[in-house]
């Protein structure tokens, strides 16, 4: 498994004093897939949720040993506006959709850590499904809606025609 507090141990001792299991729980707690890179692509860590997805991309590798192309050029572009905009921070937005017609939204912006004079990358990918669904059923639960109203209410969200829900 790829650790930030592993590889921040080798460039940094304060990192010992980091406790490992707390920033591994973290990281492994969101539902988004985290990926955290240096600027050569090599990655630092991922989640389980990030090797999943990653995993759709690239359906014939067994391991997440590199970063699938569709996500590097989202880092790449990110690397490339640090040029035209070397004070700011900036965020680098894209959506793919796999072979499956997942859709992800991916995020990649600078990470910077005190205990680390090398920048890294982090990536978030999104389950766009995932996200209609949690926005949907919030917002069933803060209307009330009956049972009958959530299922059309959630099917709506994830752009069902009223035909196909009738």
């Amino acid at each position: 498994m790829y650790t930030l507090s592993n590889t921040l141990e080798k460039s940094a001792p304060q990192v010992q004093q980091l406790d490992n299991g707390l920033l591994q729980g973290v990281l492994e707690g969101f539902i988004d897939g985290v990926l955290i890179l240096n600027t050569q692509g090599e990655l630092v860590h991922t989640n389980e949720t990030a090797r999943v997805f990653c995993e759709q991309l690239t359906p014939n590798s067994k391991h997440l040993k590199v970063v699938p192309q569709e996500i590097w050029r989202v880092c790449q572009a990110l690397k490339d506006s640090d040029e035209f905009y070397p004070h700011q921070s900036v965020i680098i937005d894209s959506e793919i959709t796999t072979s499956n017609s997942t859709t992800f939204r991916i995020r990649a912006r600078w990470l910077n850590l005190r205990i680390s004079e090398q920048p890294y990358i982090l990536v978030t990918l999104e389950d766009q499904r995932q996200s209609i669904h949690s926005i949907a059923l919030a917002e069933v639960h803060k209307y009330g809606l009956t049972a009958r109203e959530a299922e059309v209410w959630l099917l709506r969200r994830v752009n069902y025609s009223y035909k196909e829900i009738a």
